[in-house]
């Protein structure tokens, strides 16, 4: 009996040590991540508002990240407009099920700037975002992923030409966003 509880030890001292080993995961080799959400590109998907084109990361240690994005949306035509949007955060990493796999969580700030064309409206965004999402790794150096977003946002409407005050409005707003996002990422 005690020979076989001396086994079962080894055995799982043995498999302890080599878990451990193999801890690292292969998201966790590179310091930066530049990414571009394809759902924005690709026609066949619809394009979200609150989904950053071209977004970059920053891992500040194993876990912790800082997170920014940029969104640009040109039109020339009558009835288009042009913004500008940036949002910059925090994010906290964990691996799981094995080293391709992670989960990340954190916080977004986000600032918008948008005009309509050929007309005197102007409305400026900001707000704050949970984000909670996961990545996947088929190789070292490419990620794609996906996050969902709680967005607390307070737009203020200007509009000087109009008498009417609901065309100079602020406005509250809480909504669930990012959800169709999926971003591919290179790490370097």
């Amino acid at each position: 009996m005690k020979v076989l509880k001396l086994i079962i030890a080894a055995i799982l001292i043995g498999n302890s040590i080599a878990a451990v080993a193999q801890e690292n995961t292969v998201s966790e080799i590179y310091k930066n991540e530049l990414g571009i959400d394809v759902a924005n590109i690709l026609t066949f998907l619809s394009k979200k508002n609150e989904s950053y084109l071209v977004n970059y990361k920053r891992r500040l240690t194993e876990k912790h990240t800082l997170r920014s994005g940029l969104n640009l949306d040109w039109s020339t035509a009558t009835d288009g407009h042009k913004s500008v949007g940036i949002k910059g955060g925090y994010e906290r990493g964990c691996p799981i099920v094995s080293d391709h796999w992670k989960l990340h969580f954190g916080v977004d700030a986000s600032l918008l700037y948008r005009t309509n064309n050929f007309q005197s409206n102007k409305a400026i965004r900001c707000g704050l975002s949970p984000v909670i999402g996961f990545s996947y790794f088929p190789v070292k150096r490419f990620s794609i992923a996906t996050e969902a977003s709680l967005n607390f946002f307070y737009t203020d409407y200007h509009n000087p030409k109009s008498f009417d005050p609901d065309d100079s409005k602020n406005v509250f707003d809480i909504n669930i966003g990012s959800i169709g996002m999926l971003v591919v990422s290179y790490h370097f």
